[in-house]
């Protein structure tokens, strides 16, 4: 008989950053931490109407019947970190899957996995696929991010993110403070302009993220074997850009007489224009590891 397919929602979950955990704490007691981590995540899982189908290192795919279920179990989750001391990343996605021993297939398996791993530590991304089959209470919880492209996709896939309880509160004070995307003067919202070898992007409100690294499947791809594949993400939050790095080699800032930043799994606002360096120290805009920044006024 072939196999059947059968939609589902699934939940990739990962320990961010888990090397710099062993590193810091020793591999002993890391490892303890980590099967204590994993151990309450697949309780959360099953707790939320899942199934845990398999552990991935220093994570696990979870499958759930419907996407409301496995939202609650990421928002479950990302509450739960702090108890622990670290954060997580999670993606997840809604599509056909084929059913084998321990394990599922098909492309949406891809998709799901690609999610989490461009989510920020601490980070909920979904899906488009996922956030259109949720209950409304819980789509409320979901902000869209931007495009992501993806192998063998030629369409490239919308992402959300899914706001813990803290966040959504957050984005309300916020507005009824007066934020808004308009300043005082009557200008337009703030943009961002990045350049890099003839490409260009413009980043603002309508798009609000850009992943940027070696990997093909980047927002700014950089051609460059000092760029980690994924090395940094940048964000449009609150009328500001934040360059997020998440690489080995770390991320050089360089902006106008201003001493150059370094930046190691750490975030920084970026202001003005500038240089910056992706895997080395920047010397000049030719270099294959840099990339040119311009913030402005639209």
């Amino acid at each position: 008989m072939p196999a059947l397919e059968k939609p589902l929602a699934l939940l990739f979950v990962d320990i961010a950053d888990s090397t710099m955990l062993y590193e810091r704490i020793g591999d002993v007691t890391a490892a303890t931490l980590t099967q204590r981590v994993l151990a309450h995540l697949r309780r959360l899982v099953d707790a939320n109407g899942g199934a845990v189908i398999k552990s991935l290192g220093d994570g696990l795919l979870g499958a759930f019947p419907s996407p409301d279920d496995s939202v609650r179990a990421a928002l479950t989750m990302m509450a739960a970190q702090e108890d622990y001391g670290l954060r997580l990343r999670v993606g997840i996605h809604h599509g056909p899957v084929i059913e084998g021993i321990g394990d599922l297939y098909g492309d949406a398996c891809n998709v799901a996995a690609r999610v989490q791993q461009i989510a920020r530590p601490g980070e909920i991304l979904a899906t488009e696929a996922l956030i259109g089959g949720l209950s409304p209470d819980l789509r409320a919880k979901s902000k869209l991010l931007s495009n992501v492209a993806m192998k063998g996709k030629a369409i490239p896939i919308r992402v959300h993110q899914i706001r813990t309880v803290e966040e959504v509160d957050e984005a309300q004070d916020s507005t009824t403070l007066g934020f808004s995307t308009v300043n005082t003067s009557g200008n337009a919202m703030v943009t961002l302009h990045l350049s890099y070898r003839g490409q260009d992007i413009l980043m603002s409100r309508a798009l609000p993220r850009v992943t940027i690294g070696r990997e093909e499947s980047s927002g700014l791809r950089i051609a460059s074997r000092q760029t980690s594949r994924q090395h940094a993400v940048i964000d449009f939050s609150r009328e500001s850009f934040i360059l997020t790095d998440h690489s080995t080699n770390g991320s050089y800032i360089r902006s106008g007489g201003a001493p150059p930043v370094v930046l190691r799994r750490d975030s920084t606002k970026l202001v003005g224009s500038g240089l910056i360096g992706f895997g080395a120290e920047v010397r000049d805009e030719g270099q294959d590891h840099v990339i040119a920044f311009r913030g402005e006024l639209a």
